[in-house]
């Protein structure tokens, strides 16, 4: 009797999400990496000889240390009137030119994960060098960028952000304001897609857009003096307000 065939998800291109923090410090702007074509994610052990007289000729290594990177590949996108490439195609591509005046300018923040919110035990985030190579060809063909995001310190494990669909605020731009209403207030974080509601400490938003899944644009309410715990709110619950980053501060 003929089996049901079992479907297994295996391209990392595919499978894996991958985020560049396009924020300006301390904001964290999380965008996603559209246009994947081939994605290697590289861990290396750095190891030297670690062979004493007592192991007798065998070989042993000692592990020093480690190195990661990104190997990407991606179709360097434009919109459809050809006027504008992709913010987060740009960005990568801005951050290879100022590496050439400063390490620091070159780097920005990259995280990857499973789409679907899986607990694969590769959910990872870090600091990494970029490295922008286009790879030409003929005319009519695709714009292919190899791109290198070339780990820059320390790797940690993160919790799937999707793992729990639920908004959370990272951070407000401005973050201060006085008591009248109007102003624009951008809002960063994750998970906003879908957003029914912005609220500044109890207080619903005169209107908002949902830029992005990490980017909206709020136009702050009349409000009275203190700090204001910032919420949004979509059909997956309402961000916490603990800590600090949706603190909005009105004198």
């Amino acid at each position: 009797m003929a089996t049901t065939p079992t479907t297994r998800v295996t391209a990392l291109a595919r499978r894996e999400r991958i985020d560049i923090d396009t924020g300006a410090y301390p904001a964290s702007l999380y965008q996603q990496l559209m246009g994947k074509q081939e994605v290697k994610l590289i861990e290396e052990l750095r190891t030297e000889d670690g062979e004493t007289y007592e192991d007798e000729g065998a070989a042993r290594e000692d592990v020093t240390g480690y190195n990661w990177r990104l190997e990407i590949k991606i179709f360097f996108s434009k919109n459809a009137a050809g006027t504008a490439v992709d913010p987060v195609h740009r960005f990568l591509r801005e951050k290879f030119e100022a590496a050439k005046t400063s390490t620091a300018a070159g780097e920005c923040g990259v995280r990857w994960y499973d789409k679907d919110g899986l607990d694969d035990g590769n959910s990872k985030e870090g600091r990494a060098l970029v490295k922008f190579t286009p790879d030409g060809g003929g005319p009519g063909e695709q714009d292919i960028v190899s791109l290198t995001l070339q780990g820059q310190g320390k790797l940690a494990s993160i919790v799937n952000p999707n793992a729990d669909m639920t908004p959370v605020v990272t951070g407000l731009n401005p973050a201060l304001s006085g008591t009248v209403a109007g102003g624009l207030v951008s809002i960063y974080g994750t998970h906003f897609t879908g957003a029914t509601a912005v609220s500044f400490g109890g207080t619903a938003a005169t209107n908002f857009t949902v830029v992005n899944d990490a980017h909206i644009v709020a136009t702050k309410p009349a409000l009275t003096v203190g700090s204001k715990d910032v919420t949004v709110t979509t059909p997956a619950g309402t961000s916490d307000t603990t800590g600090t980053p949706n603190d909005f501060v009105v004198s």
